[in-house]
């Protein structure tokens, strides 16, 4: 799974993939930060939710939600849980990462997806992941990004991709 992963990382292909297997095969991949956390990671996503889509940029924004959260939601090694859930809605799905963190600030929510914006500028933080995130969610992958948050409560990001990515589909075979 971490072959496929890494494959779909570095090729930004639209194929034909399940959602359930491709999320467990990130989610392996995440495994050595998991070991060195004290987060627990709960998937929820069905099987049988077929995407023709990029399976790579995908991969990024979980794996950059979850990073985020490891980072943002529980500093200093404190302990919580990330949940992953998919349902499928008519022709979309809707992806939801949520965690029980610290919440963000109302200015930091104002700002999560600003270029450049971050709450660790001292730390290495370059302020673009949200960022990024937002936008291969909504011009790659042709979905949207929402997010609601609480100090205290935790943050909830809602990812509502379309089934079928936008432009053209790939055939099953390139034709001879």
């Amino acid at each position: 799974s971490f072959k496929q992963v890494a494959v779909d990382r570095s090729h930004a292909d639209r194929r034909p993939f399940d959602l359930r297997e491709s999320t467990d095969q990130i989610v392996a991949s995440l495994r050595p930060v998991l070991k060195k956390s004290q987060i627990t990671l709960t998937v929820d996503v069905p099987p049988g939710i077929s995407m023709d889509s990029y399976p790579g940029s995908y991969g990024q924004v979980l794996t950059n939600l979850f990073l985020n959260s490891v980072v943002h939601a529980f500093p200093d090694g404190r302990p919580g849980n990330v949940t992953v859930e998919a349902r499928q809605v008519r022709d979309d799905v809707d992806i939801f990462v949520s965690d029980d963190g610290v919440g963000m600030s109302d200015e930091t929510q104002r700002r999560a997806f600003d270029p450049f914006f971050t709450t660790r500028r001292g730390e290495g933080g370059t302020g673009l992941g949200l960022h990024i995130i937002f936008n291969c969610v909504t011009q790659q992958l042709g979905g949207r990004l929402a997010f609601e948050s609480r100090p205290g409560w935790g943050t909830r990001f809602r990812i509502t991709l379309p089934r079928v990515a936008p432009g053209e589909s790939q055939p099953a075979q390139a034709a001879q």
